[in-house]
């Protein structure tokens, strides 16, 4: 078995905890406490689709990584899929333990260019890798809308 197997899903693990961790930190008082759109999807609803997003990333990441791991743009998309990790669990410190609303839209913004580069750096390799990603664009460009309303309302 190879070590990547067991690495790429604990990291994805600890990017998991270190989300919902940042996110306990204000979820219960603050963010509860904020005007939010009439839209704002439950937070059971939120939660599971991160659940089924940080799974599908993963199987993404290993499946290009035992496939694809002797191509020039691997190392290169290793790195944008490593600074999506990071901007994803910082995003929900910015937001939700820091409170920094307005920057945390720039934040997710940033998050969401990363998604869009692995998208289109996936594409040539396998396509299927590539649109297996869209999900998750969708649903961070909902956040990131959910985030600006948050913004703008408060």
């Amino acid at each position: 078995m190879k070590i990547n197997y067991i690495v790429i899903p604990l990291i994805a693990i600890l990017v998991s905890a270190l989300g919902g961790y940042f996110t306990s930190q204000g979820v219960n008082d603050w963010y509860e406490g904020l005007v939010k759109p009439g839209w704002t999807p439950s937070g059971e609803f939120i939660g599971a689709v991160w659940a089924f997003l940080y799974v599908l990333v993963t199987v993404v990441v290993l499946i290009y990584w035992n496939r694809h791991y002797k191509e020039k743009r691997f190392k290169l998309v290793m790195g944008v899929f490593v600074l999506n990790a990071l901007l994803n669990t910082t995003w929900s410190f910015s937001f939700f333990t820091l409170n920094y609303v307005g920057f945390a839209f720039l934040h997710i913004i940033t998050l969401n260019l990363t998604i869009l580069t692995l998208i289109l750096l996936l594409w040539p390799a396998s396509r299927i890798l590539s649109l297996s990603l869209v999900p998750y664009a969708i649903w961070v460009t909902i956040a990131g809308t959910l985030n600006y309303f948050i913004w703008i309302l408060n």
